[in-house]
């Protein structure tokens, strides 16, 4: 394995040594311009991300599940779409930066330290299925994903099993790449914050070829990284590549590659006390900055993500795709730690480390679809029918354990441990095979869809870590349905109603489990949703939605298995509002209300009760300022707000509801005669001091202020 020194400087080398190939194309591209996209106009080519607004806050077309290239207008759905525009307003460096605009995404059990471990309607997101790379590849988001080489974010909100298979059913959060545009782009960034952190980003791309056939985009990122913990600077890089050629009219190619390292330290985590007479006492909030777990815990990690999808215009009316894909994590070193049996009023307790290394995840994932238009009288039937397998590989160690004294409030310097026994797999395989047949039916302004998937699943877990090894086996073969109907009451305007079943893989138990590593068995959801959208008013995009999601759920019992028993049922109400309210004024916000119970359980003590980590109400609203006085200037603000939530299935502790403000300002001007921009950001601008993220017997505590900052000089 590199060490992070060599990485870092093969990172910049490979910048150098692209950069320099990529200014050669783009003069080429230059050259090439007169007959740009002379013989364009494919069915491919007609609805593309790139043909939108790249400076608004307004999307109209998906690029999600069944509805990829579709408008937003006639998705039987609730999406949102985190357009460019907002990941470079609020310089969003991670998932959750971008989704927290969006109604009903919070942060689940753990901080946004290592990666985004985030829920969306109170429900935790699978972290092996429920992210996607450009609506297909499900990419393992146990790394922190970039957002230098994205295009936009994007939520397909409730259940996707019809497209995706087994997912969590709250939703798909779908990343879409960059690609090269028509005209060549070449831009330099660097960019810090007050603690140290310093990140270089190219971005270059370009079409070329005698009638601009090919295209290539590559982003490159290397740096340290540093926040308000008192730790050792951590070390990030990415190489991300996206290239496409359109072999002819009917024909195209698209393929991504991402390669992405993280090294930093893995902070200690805060395990909630034992309750008394029916209430769990919460600690006073320690500071942030401290560390609980010492200054050597490391959490490193790689991924590799590749996915090769070619696009046939059969004829006017009907197309076919394949895609092949391949995602791989790999976790070298994680030196997890919890907190744990302290004095609420002193904070001595104890400190519990799980040293684990060598864990390994992989996802391959295939598809064929073949799609068209047949006329049948007055109705038109836009016919989807499609294969698709993933298999899911993941390499478990066993972790050595260690044990210290330490206090949460005033913690002490911990001797460097290092796991000295041999790693033993637990490995776990999934395969995931479906097919599905989706007809939407057109009648004037009136659709119905109607869709049905069946499916052949198979989870096979093998513990070498007892005597003997066992392997457990289960299977599955359901087949669910979906039907939804939208009516257009005018061009701009719709109303829906959707029926969906989704089937939800069995979550893995996680480390700390007796059960560590299994694979629960999968199950059923159903959502019912009714929606209106409309962009009745000019360059905004209005939605609300009710919905009702009835799903499984998972809890730890007492003897510290994860167990699939019980139902949970989720209703709720979510809004968005989003675009240009003049010239000068952006806007977008967002909000949800839910009523989340425990309807079946395994004890009478829980029946009835909230889950664990599902917050009533959340709030979102971001305004930018973009005054004509001063070209080039731009401020903005955000606040968000998060209720209250509990923190066990009992719901024998809560943590505060709380808001969250955020704010910028930037000017765009030009320097050498090129264009160059300046800016800044400040994240919880009021300094708020607050428990982030709780749940499932844990507790994080939320990030002091932060002001960022980063310059860009555009070559193009």
């Amino acid at each position: 394995m590199q060490s992070p020194t060599n990485r870092s400087a093969l990172s910049i080398a490979v910048s150098l040594a692209l950069f320099g190939v990529t200014s050669v194309a783009l003069a080429q591209t230059e050259a090439d311009k007169p007959k740009a996209d002379a013989k364009s106009g494919s069915k491919v080519e007609e609805i593309s991300v790139v043909a939108e607004n790249p400076r608004g806050y307004k999307a109209s077309i998906v690029q999600v599940g069944a509805f990829r290239d579709q408008n937003i207008l006639e998705v039987p759905l609730t999406v949102n779409v985190i357009p460019r525009a907002v990941l470079d307003s609020q310089d969003s460096r991670g998932v959750y930066d971008a989704l927290r605009n969006t109604g009903g995404v919070s942060r689940a059990q753990l901080s946004g330290a290592i990666y985004d471990n985030l829920s969306i309607r109170g429900v935790a997101l699978q972290n092996r299925t429920n992210y996607r790379l450009n609506g297909s590849l499900p990419i393992i988001n146990l790394i922190d994903m970039p957002m230098e080489n994205k295009e936009r974010v994007e939520a397909l909100k409730g259940a996707s099993s019809l497209y995706y298979g087994f997912t969590t059913p709250v939703g798909v959060i779908n990343l879409v790449t960059k690609r090269a545009r028509a005209e060549p782009n070449a831009s330099l960034t660097l960019s810090g914050n007050e603690y140290g952190q310093f990140v270089q980003h190219l971005d270059a791309g370009s079409k070329f070829g005698a009638d601009q056939q090919f295209g290539a985009r590559v982003n490159i990122v290397s740096g340290k990284l540093n926040s308000a913990l008192d730790a050792p600077k951590g070390e990030r890089n990415l190489f991300a590549l996206a290239l496409d050629w359109r072999a002819m009219d009917s024909l195209w190619f698209k393929f991504d590659y991402e390669g992405i390292a993280k090294e930093t330290l893995e902070p200690a985590t805060i395990v909630i006390p034992a309750a008394v007479n029916g209430v769990i006492p919460l600690p006073r909030r320690p500071v942030y900055s401290r560390l609980i777990a010492g200054d050597w815990p490391k959490n490193d990690a790689v991924a590799k993500n590749a996915l090769f999808r070619a696009d046939y215009t059969i004829s006017d009316n009907w197309y076919a795709l394949a895609e092949v894909g391949r995602a791989q994590t790999r976790r070298d070193k994680r030196d997890y730690s919890e907190i744990t049996n302290y004095n609420l009023v002193t904070g001595e307790g104890r400190l519990d480390y799980s040293l684990t290394r060598d864990l390994n995840f992989v996802n391959r994932n295939a598809r064929f679809e073949l799609g068209g238009k047949v006329a049948t009288g007055f109705m038109t039937h836009d016919l989807t029918f499609g294969i698709m397998q993933n298999k899911l590989y993941q390499a478990g160690a066993n972790s050595q354990a260690r044990s210290f004294t330490q206090n949460l409030y005033d913690p002490r310097p911990i001797p460097f441990i290092d796991k000295n026994v041999p790693s033993i797999l637990n490995p776990v395989n999934t395969k995931d095979k479906g097919s599905y047949a989706m007809d939407r039916i057109t009648a004037g302004d009136f659709q119905l869809t109607i869709a049905v998937r069946k499916e052949d699943y198979e989870a096979v877990t093998t513990r070498n870590t007892t005597n003997p090894p066992t392997v457990t086996r289960y299977t599955a073969s359901p087949t669910t349905y979906s039907y939804a109907g939208l009516y257009k009451v005018r061009k701009d305007t719709s109303i829906y109603a959707s029926y969906i079943e989704g089937l939800e893989e069995g979550p893995i138990a996680p480390i700390t489990a007796a059960n560590a590593g299994a694979i629960l068995p999968p199950a059923v959801s159903k959502q019912k949703e009714i929606g209106f959208k409309s962009e009745a008013i000019r360059g905004l995009l209005a939605s609300i939605a009710y919905f009702d999601l009835e799903r499984a759920t998972s809890y730890t019992d007492a003897n510290r298995f994860v167990v699939l028993d019980g139902r949970t049922r989720i209703k709720g109400v979510e809004f968005s509002f989003n675009g240009e309210l003049t010239k000068e004024i952006s806007l977008y916000a967002s909000g949800m209300r839910i009523n989340a119970k425990l309807q079946r359980a395994a004890t009478a003590a829980i029946t009835g009760k909230t889950p664990d980590s599902t917050p009533k109400e959340t709030y979102s609203l971001l305004a930018e300022y973009k005054p004509s006085m001063v070209p080039g200037f731009f401020v903005n603000a955000g606040a968000y707000y998060t209720g209250r939530r509990f923190l066990n299935p009992a719901n024998q502790a809560e943590i505060s509801g709380y808001t969250i403000l955020t704010a910028g300002m930037g000017y765009k001007t030009k320097l050498l005669n090129k264009p160059f921009s300046v800016q800044m950001n400040v994240a919880n601008a009021a300094d708020k001091d607050y428990w982030e993220a709780g749940g499932a017997g844990y507790l994080a505590v939320g990030a002091p202020r932060s002001i960022s900052f980063l310059a860009k000089m555009d070559f193009f």
